[in-house]
């Protein structure tokens, strides 16, 4: 049975991501007028507060507990006529995404999962064919063809952080990642098509940085969709995509720059992008919430002639769209210069993703250089790395959730997000030893079977990686609706990563040789990724009591 009890909220805090309002019950605190409000039961007692100096009044809110508890201290907004507030109907109204059926929250995965896997597809498909762009442009400086691969992964670094993340506040994830889609189309016909470097650069680098919505805007549709017991499944699907797409992109691109030309790697991305598009605009249903119910609230107006009703999450979000761009935008620098979690964590993603990029940028010239294999068939060289991938996306991927709890039950109980971290344990070994094993294999001109086994322990490392680290993000920080701007932090700083030590690493083999100069990169790498892995498994929770998120 409903119970009145005074709620504390912020007037005017922006958390639209997953409608974040912390609640403390039991204190009678101060709320904006004409408010109402559900929350779940939760054991959970992170609260997050902040001032923007809006007038507030005492009021009773009416709290009701769902059937099913919501994941972490997230409220619920209820419809509300009497007072002009349209929200959710009832704790288990079937629009609210958190309480769609398995199939419907999963037929929205998927596609959103898809369109992650065709932009690191993208960064990569094109590499086997950079000696013919070479050769057709007579281009010759080295670090000129690495960039025409690298740039498009800085595009897609920093494009979300500052363009899509606070535009899905705005207008929500779908219609974004579907113009994002279509944007990123338009520009590989620039790249299919161009005539010299210059334009194919700027096409390539645009391409990246306009059309990679869905890279960091899926991790929000998580949040917005899963409760916490669900994320870890999700998680893994969302992480499929960057990893596997980097991985099959030269295995297609091989044959396709061999059999009909470097071109085609760009036509056949303007047919994937136009087709997830359409995806997009016309399957694929919105997710977040408070963009559900502004259409909700615009349909009410219409039916009842009553213009005055207002969305209820738009009672403590009263800024003008510049302030929520604008914020948006800052969210995701704040969380890099004040929570801990986010920068350390986001570098440990990006060292694994340069490394990552540096065998995908060496292993095409390796093959065919030193081993004299074809385009098409250095392109499959990828397979061992592939075969990494899966099989830990097997094991740590479906293994993740069934962790947790049993980490939980030998601590009393006691959830705590930092159990999810611990495959780290796995990757900051099984990285730097691939890093050290390939080098030295290539130096000592190995079977090229010893080259191609070395990727299996970097593939297993990335995910052990990758995947702990978003999901754990997404989990910290969905319950504050920054879900979306941790993702989008972690991403910048894992993709500029990926762009730029690439240039780095062929004249750092030039000199050194690849045996010395992958055992220097693997030394380092162990160093710095031991020491954050085994910081954040025992004393992260600490640092979040620590450094809450400060937006």
């Amino acid at each position: 049975m409903a119970t009145t009890t005074p709620v504390s909220l912020d007037s005017s805090s922006s958390l639209p991501l997953s409608v974040a309002i912390l609640v403390s019950v039991g204190s009678k605190e101060t709320v904006p007028e004409k408010l109402a409000v559900t929350r779940s039961d939760s054991s959970d007692s992170s609260v997050a507060k902040k001032e923007f100096g809006v007038a507030r009044k005492e009021i009773d809110v009416e709290v009701q507990t769902p059937k099913a508890p919501l994941r972490g201290p997230v409220p619920i907004p209820l419809t509300n006529l009497d007072k002009g507030l349209i929200g959710w109907e009832s704790p288990d109204d079937p629009e609210n995404p958190m309480n769609w059926t398995v199939k419907h929250k999963w037929r929205n995965m998927s596609l959103v999962a898809i369109s992650t896997f065709m932009l690191p597809l993208a960064s990569t498909l094109f590499a086997p064919g950079v000696g013919y762009v070479a050769a057709e442009f007579h281009e010759t400086n080295s670090t000129i063809l690495t960039l025409m691969v690298s740039i498009f992964i800085l595009g897609f670094g920093w494009g979300p952080m500052f363009l899509h993340a606070p535009l899905s506040e705005l207008y929500g994830r779908k219609y974004v990642i579907a113009c994002s889609n279509l944007v990123f189309a338009i520009f590989n016909i620039g790249c299919a098509w161009a005539n010299d470097v210059n334009t194919f650069l700027a096409c390539r680098f645009l391409g990246g940085l306009l059309g990679c919505a869905s890279m960091v805007v899926g991790g929000g549709v998580i949040s917005d969709m899963f409760r916490r017991e669900e994320m870890g499944g999700a998680s893994s699907a969302f992480a499929l995509g960057p990893l596997m797409g980097p991985v099959v992109g030269p295995i297609i691109g091989g044959f396709l720059a061999e059999r009909v030309g470097w071109r085609w790697t760009f036509r056949l991305l303007l047919i994937l992008g136009c087709f997830m598009s359409a995806m997009f605009f016309f399957i694929v249903d919105e997710t977040n919430a408070p963009a559900i119910l502004r259409q909700k609230t615009y349909r009410k107006r219409k039916e009842l002639g009553r213009p005055e009703l207002i969305s209820a999450l738009d009672e403590f979000n009263r800024r003008s769209p510049g302030q929520i761009f604008w914020h948006g935008i800052s969210r995701p620098i704040t969380l890099l210069c004040t929570s801990p979690a986010v920068l350390f964590l986001g570098l440990y993603m990006a060292i694994a993703f340069a490394y990552l990029y540096i065998f995908l940028t060496t292993i095409t010239g390796v093959f065919t250089n030193i081993y004299h294999f074809s385009t098409g068939i250095a392109g499959l060289s990828y397979l061992g790395l592939g075969t990494g991938l899966i099989s830990a996306l097997l094991t740590v991927g479906s293994t993740n959730d069934k962790l947790v709890r049993y980490l939980t039950e030998r601590n009393n109980g006691v959830r705590m997000p930092e159990f999810r971290l611990r495959p780290l344990l796995l990757s900051c070994i099984l990285i730097p030893g691939a890093m050290m094993w390939y080098g030295w294999a290539v130096q000592r001109r190995a079977h090229w079977f010893a080259v191609v086994a070395s990727m299996f322990p970097l593939g297993f490392g990335m995910v052990s990686s990758m995947l702990p680290i978003q999901t754990y993000l997404i989990e910290v920080y969905g319950q504050y609706g920054l879900a979306a701007s941790a993702t989008a932090a972690g991403n910048c700083l894992r993709m500029t990563a990926g762009a730029f030590f690439p240039l780095v690493g062929p004249t750092l083999f030039q000199h050194l040789d690849y045996g010395w100069g992958a055992t220097l990169l693997g030394l380092l790498a162990l160093l710095m990724c031991a020491s954050m892995a085994l910081t954040f498994i025992f004393f992260g929770h600490k640092l979040r009591e620590r450094f809450p998120p400060r937006i």
